[in-house]
């Protein structure tokens, strides 16, 4: 087995077991579908990583140490009381391990930094000659990630033009109907575009009127 479990391995696998894009999940949403999400990361990140509570709460959208703490332990108890919380729990942790046995050392390379190196370099030539194997492979499959992601902007963009050209005819039943076939394919794609830039390390912007019905800890919705 090679590599090391991230957060970023450990917020796929959560997503997934509990059907809610990781982006939400890292994201400073306060809604209570997502707090138990949130505590499985929270005590998965506490288990399976060396990472201290402060770099952990940096890694999950700058939280407090203390909120990952709380939320470690409110996992934890949800592991022993909520049976459905934990056969969640326990998928999460079995595609953890799948994709930890399948990792690769690149993955640990920082693409952007040796790339900004060669372009910074006065003999760009000579540098990428020194970048190690693990580098050029991240960069590499960084630019796959991005142009895939370029792919999806552009379709989504397309699918919105259309939604707007829908709208401005309100009267006419087929376009209602394309409306409503659209709609959820832009929110779905939305969705997806903002999940790939969450794990190419972009942050994901929050509106400033999002509902605050989660109490100071942000990993639980209960007061």
């Amino acid at each position: 087995m090679s590599g090391t479990v991230s957060i970023r391995m450990i917020l796929r696998a959560v997503g997934y077991a509990f059907g809610i894009p990781s982006s939400k999940i890292r994201s400073l949403r306060r809604t209570g579908d997502l707090c138990q999400p949130r505590h499985a990361v929270c005590l998965l990140a506490r288990e399976m990583t060396t990472l201290t509570f402060p770099a952990i709460g940096r890694l999950l959208g700058d939280r407090d140490h203390t909120s990952i703490m709380h939320g470690a332990d409110k996992g934890q108890a949800l592991r022993d009381s909520d049976p459905d919380f934990a056969r969640r729990l326990a998928t999460a942790r079995e595609m953890i391990l799948a994709e930890l046995a399948r990792a690769d050392r690149w993955q640990d390379a920082d693409a952007v930094a040796a790339a900004e190196r060669v372009m910074g370099a006065a003999d760009p030539w000579r540098a990428a000659i020194d970048l190690s194997v693990d580098e050029v492979v991240a960069v590499a499959a960084r630019a796959v990630a991005l142009e895939h992601v370029a792919a999806g902007t552009y379709r989504l963009l397309a699918q919105l033009d259309e939604l707007r050209r829908c709208a401005e005819r309100p009267r006419d039943g087929d376009a209602r109907d394309r409306i409503a076939e659209l709609e959820p394919a832009a929110a779905a794609l939305s969705d997806a575009l903002a999940e790939a830039l969450q794990g190419l390390g972009y942050e994901y912007a929050e509106p400033a009127d999002e509902p605050t019905s989660e109490p100071k800890d942000e990993t639980d919705g209960q007061a």
